[in-house]
């Protein structure tokens, strides 16, 4: 009997809520980490899963839903949550919630979480703070009483079916050479192989589903998005995105 934390994090937030989530638990817990993984696993009736997943122009990362899509229950119970950058959710929640319950999952609870935006990092510095928190952890323990009572997912999940389409973004990732270590950190946390062993500084753009593991996993900050795309964006997106929006939670 564990509560099983599932979790695609290339900027390590969404492992964040995984791990606050579980904990309220007080199982004992195991971890799947799909960013550097497939497991081709089954859940037990009386395990409970965590599944945790970021958000990409409003829908699952494909290699995630790829993944996540090989994990079969027996009607497990789960916890589904999207962690987005205080822009959009979209369609995410509907289609991980939906994913689930084709893979024999029992959903019983599903939220909505912000944290610090990976690409434009202006976006919800500091997210999920203190208060972000308190309200997770709330959840947490609304949940486990669901799971005490038997009780199921009643509340409506917000998203459309079909789901908005997939967007590949055009921006580029450089990588500073005069920084760089060549400590390979990169090539092994890449879950598209998009960055090889013969040029670590170079990304294969057309693999690379910016998902900013790279970015992330660098010691040196060597790696960071760049171009004339980028840079325009920027300001812009930051600007659209500065209000602040509050995490969603359907019990």
């Amino acid at each position: 009997m564990s509560t099983v934390e599932i979790y695609f994090s290339p900027s390590k937030t969404s492992k964040k809520v995984a791990e606050r989530i579980a904990d309220n638990f007080g199982r004992k817990k195991q971890t799947w980490n799909l960013l550097i993984s497939e497991p081709k696993k089954e859940l037990k009736s009386d395990d409970v899963a965590v599944v945790v997943m970021p958000v990409f122009a409003g829908r699952l990362p494909k290699t995630a839903r790829e993944r996540l899509s090989k994990i079969k229950a027996k009607n497990t119970p789960a916890v589904a949550v999207v962690n987005y950058g205080n822009a959009h959710v979209t369609d995410s929640l509907l289609e991980l919630v939906d994913l689930l319950n084709d893979n024999n999952f029992n959903v019983i609870a599903a939220a909505s979480t912000v944290s610090h935006h990976s690409i434009f990092n202006g976006v919800a510095i500091g997210r999920p703070d203190e208060e972000d928190l308190s309200k997770i952890d709330d959840f947490a323990k609304k949940c486990m009483g669901k799971l005490e009572n038997g009780e199921g997912l009643t509340s409506k999940i917000p998203g459309n079916r079909p789901y908005t389409d997939y967007k590949q973004l055009p921006f580029e990732i450089s990588c500073d050479e005069t920084l760089c270590t060549f400590c390979y950190d990169c090539i092994s946390i890449c879950p598209e192989n998009a960055i090889t062993e013969d040029n670590p500084a170079e990304t294969d753009t057309e693999s690379c589903s910016r998902c900013t593991a790279c970015i992330s996993v660098c010691g040196e900050d060597a790696r960071k998005f760049s171009g004339d795309a980028f840079e325009s964006k920027k300001p812009i997106f930051e600007k659209a995105n500065s209000e602040r929006r509050e995490p969603e939670f359907y019990l």
